[in-house]
This record gives structure tokens, sequence and C-alpha cells, in this order.
């Protein structure tokens, strides 16, 4: 046992079968916001933990997240979130000592079901996390079918700089934001620098395949070092959810396994049946294999475990697109950004659908609207609308904007061209496109903006080599 002290302060059985659970981000009352990172590490190991116990419903970090520092009625954010049970809890440190409390409460009633408080040393930062994880996760797994529910194993504590490194590192990756993405890898490469652990390796693992998605690295540089740092993770921690959800992405948009990448998906999913970023990697797997309305299916899971999340929401809306649903992509893209104008893959969403209704004015603004780094990569996706829309001066000069930038990419030209319907050209820099194992080849299926090439031989012949279902 971890601490000093650890005390039971009740225990009540629950008035009705706890099938889902929300943990609310631990408070931290000492107000210090530079250690935010620590106490969102413990909420998210508890997610984590939690999340393996089979049929239990744990929403993910994203919707919980934005109930941090809210003063809500539980009752309330039960409803909000669809949950039987809520646990929250508290951390206040004093010099080299910390003090965590942790309740699970029923989230109708208002019921406190469990407490327990610890107190302990600072040091072992990965020590207190999983002993609190595991142990709130034993109680919730108690009022629960328990003999259907084994726990995770326990993981090695490691020492507290290559913790903390991977702490910050996590923090910073879960900003969502494209720039932050570098910084949290160096934190993760000097988390393994002080000790190799599984962890800080599927965090770079995930990183890259992030700064491969969005282009801002070339496919070559991103997704190998993504592999190797998936590998590394899975040696040290084979049942670890996201070292295999981000090695099956790597076989998915670049080595196009795809056999290999469902076989990645499915075990992450096995264990962690809450996954929200398996739930979406697999609806993207669908998707490529042209198996739409099951990817529409899977997104809608993932939904359900995140459901205040813009990124899930976003997932959902991507999929109706590529089903060629494109009034249900509409709406669902439209909720993201009337709640955040400024999460830019929302607007690229709005913007490709609207092309595909012909509403041309509409897409352009809304690309327009997608703000930061993807303002470059969008200049591709804006010179194709153009160029749908009869718009040949507007098209080339998007094309000139799109060369200047770091990395462009050939399948982004590659559009420009189709919708130009310069065939010979767009096939050209498809086949660029193809040398370079770009990702967004694997949608070539699915992707409506190749419609006007799909019959044309070399489209199936492209199909075919990349793989991918005729």
């Amino acid at each position: 046992m971890i601490g000093i002290a650890a005390w039971k302060l009740w225990d009540r059985p629950p008035l009705n079968p706890i099938q889902s659970v929300a943990v609310l981000p631990l408070e931290d009352l000492s107000r210090d916001s530079s250690e935010d990172y620590f106490a969102d590490g413990v909420t998210d190991q508890l997610i984590t933990d939690l999340g393996q116990l089979g049929a239990l419903r744990v929403i993910s970090r994203t919707s919980i997240m934005q109930y941090k520092r809210a003063r809500r009625p539980l009752p309330q954010i039960a409803r909000e979130l669809n949950v039987d049970a809520v646990v929250e809890g508290t951390i206040v440190r004093s010099g080299n000592r910390v003090r965590i409390t942790a309740q699970l409460i029923e989230a109708r009633t208002d019921r406190h079901l469990w407490a327990h408080a610890y107190e302990t040393e600072l040091g072992d930062v990965l020590a207190l996390q999983r002993e609190l994880a595991e142990v709130i996760a034993d109680e919730v797994r108690s009022k629960i079918a328990s003999e259907q529910h084994p726990l995770p194993k326990r993981v090695r504590n490691l020492l507290p700089q290559a913790q903390d490194a991977y702490l910050k590192g996590h923090h910073l990756f879960e900003k969502g934001t494209i720039n932050d993405l570098p910084a949290a890898i160096s934190y993760f490469e000097q988390s393994v620098a002080s000790e190799p652990n599984a962890q800080a390796y599927a965090g770079s693992a995930s990183a890259h395949i992030a700064l491969g998605h969005m282009m801002y690295l070339p496919p070559q540089q991103a997704f190998p070092a993504a592999k190797a740092a998936a590998l590394k993770a899975l040696e040290l921690d084979e049942n670890l959810e996201e070292a295999h959800t981000a090695l099956g992405n790597v076989k998915l948009l670049y080595d196009w396994d795809f056999s290999g990448a469902a076989k990645e998906f499915q075990l992450a999913l096995e264990l962690n049946p809450s996954s929200v970023r398996a739930h979406n990697a697999y609806a993207e797997f669908l998707s490529a294999m042209g198996r739409s309305n099951e990817a529409v299916e899977h997104a809608r899971q993932g939904l359900d475990v995140d459901p205040l999340s813009l990124s899930a929401t976003t997932n959902l809306a991507w999929q109706l697109y590529r089903a060629r649903r494109y009034d249900e992509a509409i709406v669902q893209a439209q909720k993201v950004a009337e709640i955040d104008p400024n999460f830019f893959p929302a607007h690229v969403c709005l913007g490709l659908s609207y092309q595909q209704q012909r509403n041309f004015s509409s897409a352009i603004l809304e690309l327009q609207k997608a703000s930061g780094f993807c303002r470059d990569q969008c200049f591709g996706l804006i010179g194709q609308v153009s160029a749908m829309s009869g718009d040949r001066p507007a098209a080339f000069r998007a094309m000139q904007q799109l060369q200047r930038r770091t990395y462009p990419s050939p399948w982004l030209v590659a559009v420009i061209y189709a919708q130009l319907n310069d065939k010979d050209r767009a096939f050209e820099w498809l086949q660029k496109a193809y040398e370079g194992h770009e990702h967004d080849l694997v949608f070539a299926n699915a992707w409506p903006l190749f419609d006007n090439l799909r019959s044309d031989p070399r489209y199936q012949e492209l199909v075919r080599r990349v793989g991918l279902p005729q």
C-alpha cells in the first residue's frame, strides 16, 4: 500500500446496477496550475483502468475535462453524460506530502457509495497514481458483477523523473493542437531516456501519427517513427491499448497492411472497450475498406463514450461524409463549429460536404475558417473546390500557395487537377502520392473528391496496387 495512511470513509451498496461511470477531473485544492499535469495524469489513469472493466461504459477524457473546475450539480453532470455513477476527487499538497481523496457517487440520487483518503510522500508519482486507480477500480468492480471484470495487471513503478516527463508530454498531447505535438514528443523522449517505459513510447507513437495525419511531417518521416515507438511500447507492455491502436494506425495508413491493422484495432478494443481513440481508428479502417455504414455506426459508439468530444462528433461527421450522407454530416459538423468556432476539422468537413451539394461559396467560406496550421493544408482543398466551381484561376492560385508549404502533399495537388478534369496530371501526382505512401490513398474507395476518376482504368489500378477491396 502507498503512503502512511489510507482511510475508507464509508461503503454502501448502490440502489441500482452501475453500468456506466464518469471520472471527473481530480481537483487540485492547492490551486497551483503548473501542477495540473499531475492531477490530470491521475484522472487519465483512472479512466484507463476503469475502461478495462469489460461491459462498464467509461466516459472518455475529452468529455470529462470540460467539467474541470466546473461547479455543476453531480446529477446534472450525470444526465449530460448519461452515466449511472461519478468518481470525483481532490488533491492537496503540503511540502513533500500529498493528500488525495476519491469518492464514488450514485448519479441519479447524488448518494455517496464509497470514499477513500490517502496521505503519502510525493516521491513516487506513478506508484501513487497506479494504486489509487486500482483501489477505485476494485471498489467500482465490486459493485458490478465482479467476476466478469478482472483488474488489469499492475505496471511496475517508474523513476520519478521518467514519470514526470511522461506526464508533461501526455498533458501537451491531450491539448490537441498541432503546435504542441513536437514538444510532447520531446518530453516522451526525455521520459524513455530516464527509463524505458511503454507509456512514453506509446505517447510518442500517437504524436507522430497525428503529425503525419495532419501532413505536418512527410509520411516517410512520421509513420516509421511511430511504428518503432509502438513496437517498443509493446515489447514492454503487450496489453497497452494505446500502443495497439498506434500500431494499427501505422499498418492502415502507411504499411497498407489492412488485415494487420484490423487485428490491432480489434485487440485494442478488447483491451479497453471504452477507448474512444480505438473506436475512432477502427471507424476509419472500416471506411477505408468501403464499409461506410459500419464506419458510421462504429463512430457513434465512439461518441457514446465521449459524448461531449468535439473530435468524436467530427469523426462521426467524416464517416457520414464518406458515406455520401452529406445532410447528416453537415448537421454533426455544425454542432462542433457552434461549440468551438476554432475547431478546424469541423470547418473542413463542412466545406467538403457543402462542395458535394454544389454550394461552392459556403464550401470555400468554411475552408477559409480553418485556422492555424490547417490553413496551409486547406489551400489544396480550396483549390479543388474552386476548380469544381469552374474558377480555374483561383484553383491555380491555391496550387501555388500550396507549393510554398514545407511539405506540399502530392495528394492535395492531385485533388486540384482531378477537379480541373486534367486527368493525366492528376494521375501523375497520384503516382507521387503512391510512391510516398500518402495516407489519404487508403481512402481511395471512399473519397468523393475522386469520383470523376473512378471509371478510369488507371484509378482502378491504383486501388489494386494500394491493396484495397475492388
